[in-house]
């Protein structure tokens, strides 16, 4: 179906109908073929409309057999003001009857009330003369057949309340039927007992303002139709109004206000639709509907519906209660098909439990181009297919649940702007197997923007969240916030036409929309993602990540889409065109990142448009670690690159596979931790430039093939910038700035300590062009050499595979220390103590016998100490820096010598100085006393 503004001249008609219906109050609104009302009456027969006699003017029925059937005529009553008054014992309209209020002109309000204790059943016709409002209150309870009708001018209320209540405070009781009428007001509201009867609709009759269409109980344009009570069903039955409102409450012991806010009603009762129920308030400008109840429920194909068709702005659906449930056929809609606005769908309920038909449904088909809003059979819309804007989705809950393919749209079709969607779960939400979110725009108009904040929110099994423009699209995305205390967004299902996740996709001259994302704990695991990327000519969109805690990790099941962050660009475009458009930056603040078993946070470009920034600022610790195996060929293309037989490293990495240059990558830290083959880096595997790779941190660890690149095919070459206390290199890990065609980038490394092991390596090498600068300032360096070609050992090379002239430069800064400086060789024998204590000695007192260093002590306590034996203190080492400069060759550096002190020796005799004393020397001369040899002692 083509949607145009000239489908809209039968709801026109209705309405001048309408409205000229109503300029004659004094004619009855019939509409009924065949239907003679007379003064006089064949027949007068005893029927099911009886009144009490309580009033001070009693109500007179008087019934009369027609051709076209039974005809209550209802006069008499007591008149207060504009109001007139009726009372009665029973209160039935059976089919093919017609109870008739034949009021005068000037009444406002026909308050009927029902005293006899018993439920009362229309399936017939009310009918009442004017404009004048129609209540009809029955506590026992009240039930529309499937053909009752009614042919008012003004607003029609049905209620199983016990009284109606006016403005000075007064009331008009069905259950203490003698209270005096003394004053002179207007109601406003009406008052529910501890237990009010139920009021069941079943009602399709047909309507009596356009010819051959259901519309059940139906009321004029700008009217209210109000069902108030005990429990509400809907049991297929019809509610309708042009534009009017619509107003269903199911309460106990409260005052439902007929103008006025009603969320303070506590004692909620269930209301239900069933059986493909219909309340409608649709017109030119879509109408006011609201709901009122404890569980309230849509099923079997039932529909609140409050969509706008002209130039007036929609009122839109208010839901107020304990639960809202939609199975899988049901849906609210408050869209628009015209220049109006639609109006908006507010849900304040502590749950709302959304269930679709068939995973993935909506979401293919809007793949697919397929997409067709008049085909929507389940989920919350709010459209615009026309030049108004479409409304927003409001939904305030404690708890969230969407399953199954469930949707919520405020998609723009044509030339007006999308709606909003917020969405406030206070304790969580559970949205899950390919449910959908989604404000996009397939015209001109620009998106809606999506918020989701709850406690805890759980995006599960393919559901996506999305501001998609269209590729025909040329509005402007949405922008998606999502906070939570705990945001998971887990799995992506096998064969699923899309990952699971966050997006602000856009697929042609549409700008995308930015995402930002604030959370205690952010988990994005088994191929769920997040994601701004552009399809298109367009910008991507920004992605903003605050949480304490970042996981990401693995891929989904069937190996199609990896786990992360993503900012990227596709190589051409929907239409096969190239693409130019720019990726948008990416920004995350943490205090723990953990990135591992193949996820990635990626900014990467595919076109001539450059990749964004991105950076990293986490307090406390990096890790990224290890890789995923089983990997579709097909996720290189938005991946670090499959490294064979459908492997791919865990990675934080900017990218660039086409023209278009590769951002930059700054990460900030406490600790770096990158292990297991998993990689860190820049990258260009086509003609685009690699970014710079900026680490700042206390410490950075790699181990196991761990990696930090900036590595370039045919592109400018990335640069590596590192300033760290510490860094320790593992087993095979790397530190490369590699080129293949060009020349090798520029590695800068200022830290205290640099230790290698393992055949971990520091290289800027190239194929085809000049190796890079390599500079290194630091402390110490252990493990770690410069060589003119790459070893087994733990290489520092700046080399060129055309030949040593065009290798790169190598400068190597340390304070030239040599680290084995004044260690001397232990013995490798233990020792054995019973050769070193004489036998003769024995222990008493807490005595013992220590052994420090090897000088000072024989070998045995029957030897002497030999002369050569001395005791050696430790000394200072006197430090010099000096840098060292490598350039084809290495050159030497000449090391500082050490400044040694005479060496302390044991004295071996003894002579008298010159002032008589005794003086123990090491040297023999005469006159010296030689010291004899040691002889066991006796002790």
């Amino acid at each position: 179906m083509k949607f145009s503004l000239a489908n809209l001249n039968w709801a026109k008609l209705i309405t001048n109908r309408s409205r000229r219906a109503i300029a004659n109050p004094k004619t009855p609104i019939l509409f009924l073929s065949g239907l003679l009302l007379t003064s006089a009456f064949p027949q007068v027969v005893s029927g099911q409309i009886l009144g009490d006699n309580t009033l001070p003017n009693s109500t007179l029925v008087n019934t009369a057999i027609t051709p076209t059937g039974t005809l209550h005529q209802i006069q008499g009553g007591t008149t207060v003001g504009s109001n007139l008054f009726h009372s009665f014992s029973q209160f039935n309209v059976l089919l093919n009857e017609t109870a008739y209020f034949n009021n005068i002109a000037t009444i406002s309000n026909i308050i009927t009330r029902v005293t006899g204790g018993q439920l009362s059943h229309i399936n017939g016709r009310i009918l009442a003369n004017g404009a004048a409002n129609l209540f009809l209150i029955n506590p026992s309870g009240i039930i529309f057949g499937e053909n009752a009708q009614l042919a008012i001018g003004g607003s029609f209320f049905a209620s199983t309340a016990d009284s109606v209540v006016f403005a000075d405070g007064s009331f008009y009781s069905a259950t203490i039927p003698n209270t005096p009428l003394l004053t002179v007001s207007v109601p406003v509201g009406l008052q529910l007992g501890a237990n009010p009867g139920s009021i069941i609709n079943r009602s399709r009759a047909s309507s009596l303002i356009v010819p051959n269409r259901l519309v059940g109980l139906e009321v004029l344009p700008s009217q209210t139709l109000a069902l108030i009570g005990g429990d509400l069903q809907l049991e297929g039955g019809y509610l309708t109004t042009l534009g009017g409102t619509i107003q269903l409450a199911s309460a106990a012991n409260g005052q439902f206000k007929l103008n006025g806010d009603n969320s303070g009603l506590q004692t909620l009762r269930n209301i239900n639709l069933s059986n493909g129920a219909i309340v409608d308030a649709s017109g030119l400008g879509g109408g006011s509907v609201q709901l009122f109840g404890e569980q309230i429920s849509l099923t079997q194909r039932s529909r609140l519906i409050s969509d706008t068709f002209g130039n007036f702005d929609g009122r839109g659906i208010e839901i107020q209660g304990t639960q809202l449930q939609l199975d899988n056929t049901s849906y609210i809609s408050t869209s628009t098909f015209g220049t109006g606005n639609a109006g908006s769908l507010r849900i304040h309920t502590d749950v709302v439990d959304l269930q679709g038909k068939t995973p993935f449904e909506v979401t293919q088909q809007l793949l697919d181009f397929t997409f067709n809003p008049l085909n929507l059979s389940n989920g919350l819309y709010s459209l615009s297919l026309g030049s108004g804007a479409g409304g927003q989705i409001e939904i305030d809950t404690k708890r969230l649940f969407m399953n199954n393919g469930a949707n919520i749209l405020t998609t723009a079709i044509f030339d007006g702007s999308g709606g909003n969607i917020t969405i406030e779960a206070s304790e969580f939400a559970e949205l899950d197997n390919g449910s959908l979110i989604v404000t996009g725009t397939v015209g001109s108009g620009n998106a809606g923007n999506l918020l989701v904040r709850g406690g805890q929110i759980r995006v599960l099994n393919g559901t996506s969240l999305s501001t998609t423009p269209a590729a025909s699209s040329s509005g402007k995305g949405g922008d998606i916030r999502a906070i939570a205390d705990t945001l998971e967004i887990n799995g992506t299902p096998d064969n699923a036409p899309v990952p699971g996740g966050l997006f602000t996709t856009t697929l042609g001259l549409a700008e995308a929309g930015n995402l930002s994302v604030s959370a205690n704990r952010l988990i994005v695991t088994n191929g769920a993602q997040i994601s701004a990327a552009s399809s298109g000519a367009a910008q991507g969109g920004a992605i903003d990540v605050t949480a304490e805690s970042i996981e990401l990790s693995g891929l989904s099941h069937d190996g199609q889409f990896l786990s992360g962050i993503f900012s990227s660009t596709s190589l051409l475009t929907v239409s096969g065109q190239p693409g130019n458009a720019n990726a948008g930056n990416l920004t995350v603040n943490a205090t723990r990142v953990r990135v591992k078993d193949g996820a990635q946070i990626s900014v990467a470009t595919g076109n001539a448009g450059a990749a964004g920034t991105l950076k990293i600022n986490a307090t406390e610790s990096i890790e990224v670690s290890g890789f995923a195996t089983g990997v579709d060929p097909k996720v290189e293309a938005v991946s670090f690159g499959i490294i064979g037989d459908g492997i791919v490293p865990s990675a934080i990495e900017s990218n660039t596979n086409s023209s278009g240059a590769a951002g930059d990558l700054n990460l900030q830290t406490k600790r770096l931790s990158v292990s297991n083959g998993a990689e860190v880096g820049v990258r260009g595997t086509s003609n685009g430039a690699a970014g710079d790779l900026v680490v700042q941190a206390n410490s950075i660890r790699l181990n196991n093939r761990g990696t930090l690149s900036a590595t370039t095919n045919s592109g400018t070459g990335g640069n590596i910038r590192l300033q760290a206390s510490d860094i320790v290199m593992r087993d095979n890990s790397r530190i490369a700035t590699d080129a293949g065609n060009v020349d090798g980038g520029n590695i800068e490394i200022e830290t205290e300590v640099l230790v290698a092991q393992g055949n971990s390596d520091i290289t800027a090498n190239a194929k085809q062009g000049r190796g890079g600068r390599v500079l290194i300032s630091a402390r110490t360096i252990l493990g770690a050499r410069f060589r003119e070609y790459l070893t087994p050992e733990n290489d520092i090379t700046a080399t060129s595979e055309l030949g040593a002239e065009f290798s790169g430069f190598v400068d190597i800064q340390t304070l030239n220390v040599n680290p084995t400086a004044g260690l001397r060789e232990l013995p490798t024998d233990t020792i054995d103590p019973s050769n070193r204590i004489a036998s003769g000695c024995t222990t008493y007192a807490q005595s013992r016998f220590s052994i420090t260093g090897r000088g000072g002590l024989p070998q045995n306590p029957t030897a002497s100490l030999p002369g050569q034996t001395v005791w050696r203190d430790m000394q200072s080492f006197s430090t010099a820096t000096k840098p060292r400069t490598f350039a084809a060759t290495p050159q030497s550096s000449s090391t500082p010598q050490e400044s040694i002190s005479p060496d302390l020796v044991e004295a071996n005799s003894w002579t008298i100085n010159e002032k008589g004393n005794v003086e123990l020397v090491a040297h023999h001369s005469p006159g010296m006393v030689q010291g004899s040899r040691f002889s066991p002692p006796k002790c």
